[in-house]
């Protein structure tokens, strides 16, 4: 079960890194081609980037701790520490699938704005 959750929580992360990278390069291309609000444009691509890279941190740390904990039992966990480490992935799964449900809002949000022929700030 564990496993399977970890799998989950890893597609899940992997797909908001790549929404939330996907946002902050947008950004930044209308940012290079908006001389009006550049600063916030960019400060917002970076805020994106940020976001992106706290839940590769995440993944990548949560990741390695997972192997070492069960490469120091040399056998599958025990039932505390599995039942543990099932919640832990079912709160994580939830909070990163809302949060890459907001980075594909915005990035469907910025996609239309710039098909109507407008920047995204400015």
């Amino acid at each position: 079960m564990t496993h399977t959750l970890r799998f989950i929580y890893q597609l899940v992360s992997w797909g908001c890194i790549v929404l939330a990278w996907t946002n902050g390069a947008i950004l930044l291309w209308d940012g290079c081609t908006n001389g009006q609000s550049r600063v916030i444009t960019f400060a917002v691509a970076l805020l994106f980037g940020v976001i992106g890279g706290i839940v590769l941190g995440v993944e990548r740390s949560l990741s390695r701790i997972y192997r070492c904990s069960t490469k120091a039992s040399k056998e599958l966990l025990d039932s505390a520490s599995a039942s543990s480490w099932t919640l832990l992935y079912v709160c994580l799964i939830a909070g990163v699938f809302l949060l890459a449900l907001v980075m594909g809002s915005g990035l469907y949000a910025i996609i239309g704005r710039l098909q109507q022929g407008f920047h995204i700030f400015g």
